[in-house]
């Protein structure tokens, strides 16, 4: 009987399908976080939902099934055809010093989308393609402040994201394994800011100030990886990765205005003050680097940690820095998996713990510290090696602190996330018995 194996155009289809999709439900999930204000926003983590377990740790990692986008470096480990979608329920409560005030938010967003293909098993050589949320921009404050003439009321809106869809490529040199992801980043901002007084008897003219940009532009991001074998059974791998600074294209719309609430119609306006449609500018998109290891004895154990470092000062909107600053992440994490070939389920299942701490890349007055940890499971669905299928479903629990009492708003953060990782050995040529 003929192996019959799905072909490329079948495949490729509902992934195409499931891109567009991940686009649409980002754009449209809420969220209200202050901190989203400056820069691109709120980075989303950079690596995928197996690693997020263990801390976030991905410069030295890689592996036959799962795909590794954070370092490309490690496509050259890729054996299977790989399909591997995330999944995100993120839980923030801020609260504020000056008035205590305490307030909650949810959000469940698609964290990223790719496929991993094998391009030559006996020369180490793989590929992928994807695409992932980099930032989100989503906030709604009320502010009010008492002036000489009136109380006056602020209502500060942001909206938009960044977004990546690229393509990657890992070999190997003898123990030296080499990488690139290429693509097109691209997203928006939107931001306003309105203003009204706050009178019973003088109906003062309210005031929009708005700026709607969009940029796009291509990036580059390198890796490294190098395999040491310590003996038999220990293994250690070396990582280098990072992204090079590049310059987006912007357009933005500035626009400068009063207006009025209609119970009708809703907002209305009655008088464009300033208005500049299309001014051309550029976003300098910073260089960030991770540099990590990875000691794996067997299948059983792995224990790594890495240094990342994010050059968030050289950041320009259209020239301004808008408040970034140099960063820096440590990150730990270990992984056990306490036995592959035991009929206990349990023992097959992969347990991920791990940590990260260090300033975040916004500074307001003072640096604002982020703690992080996070535990997660690598549970088997079907491993079968007649079939040659092998599924798994990755999770991770991270909760952390962003700000602390020195700072004018704390964030408390909890995210639960879902990756499902199907592999094949597809595109196989059709065999008869």
């Amino acid at each position: 009987m003929p192996s019959v194996r799905p072909t490329t155009k079948f495949f490729l289809a509902p992934f195409l399908l499931a891109m567009i999709t991940l686009m649409g439900l980002s754009t449209h999930a809420q969220e209200n976080s202050p901190y989203s204000r400056y820069g691109l926003g709120d980075l989303i983590p950079a690596q995928n939902i197996l690693n997020r377990g263990m801390g976030g740790i991905s410069s030295a990692y890689a592996d036959v099934q799962s795909i590794n986008f954070s370092n490309p470096a490690s496509y050259a480990e890729i054996k299977l055809t790989t399909f591997d979608i995330g999944l995100d329920y993120n839980s923030r409560t801020l609260m504020s010093g000056i008035p205590p005030k305490k307030f909650a938010s949810a959000y469940l967003i698609p964290s990223y989308l790719q496929i991993g293909l094998p391009i030559s098993k006996k020369r180490h050589v793989g590929m992928n393609i994807g695409l992932r949320p980099i930032s989100r921009i989503n906030y709604d404050i009320i502010s009010s402040t008492r002036t000489e003439i009136d109380s006056v009321q602020y209502n500060y809106k942001g909206s938009g994201g960044t977004y990546q869809a690229f393509t990657g490529i890992g070999f190997a040199i003898k123990s030296l394994r080499v990488g690139l992801n290429a693509g097109y980043m691209f997203g928006n901002k939107q931001y306003n800011t309105r203003l009204a007084f706050v009178n019973d008897s003088i109906d003062y003219k309210k005031t929009n100030s708005s700026d709607t940009t969009r940029f796009g532009g291509l990036f580059f991001n390198l890796g490294l990886q190098y395999r040491i074998r310590l003996n038999s059974k220990t293994v250690l791998r070396l990582g280098l990765n990072g992204n090079i600074q590049n310059t987006m294209k912007a357009k933005r719309d500035v626009t400068r205005e009063t207006y009025l609430n209609d119970i009708n119609v809703g907002v209305v306006t009655l008088d464009s003050v300033y208005t500049n449609r299309n001014e051309k500018g550029t976003i300098i998109y910073p260089a960030s680097w991770n540099a990590g290891f990875v000691i794996a004895r067997g299948e059983n154990l792995i224990f790594g940690g890495e240094l990342n470092l994010g050059n968030w000062n050289d950041y320009r909107y259209y020239g301004a820095s808008d408040n970034m600053r140099k960063s820096w992440t440590v990150r730990f994490g270990a992984q056990i998996t306490p036995s592959l070939t035991s009929s206990n389920y349990w023992k097959r299942v992969a347990y991920r713990v791990g940590t990260s701490f260090g300033p975040d890349n916004i500074k307001i007055n003072k640096t604002i510290p982020q703690k992080m940890f996070s535990f997660g499971l690598g549970l088997p669905v079907r491993r079968n090696p007649y079939t040659n299928q092998y599924s798994s479903v990755n999770t991770s629990f991270e909760f952390g602190l962003k700000g602390n009492k020195s700072n004018d708003i704390k964030e408390n953060i909890f995210r639960l996330s879902l990756g499902l990782n199907l592999s094949d050995v597809w595109f196989n040529k059709p065999k008869y018995q």
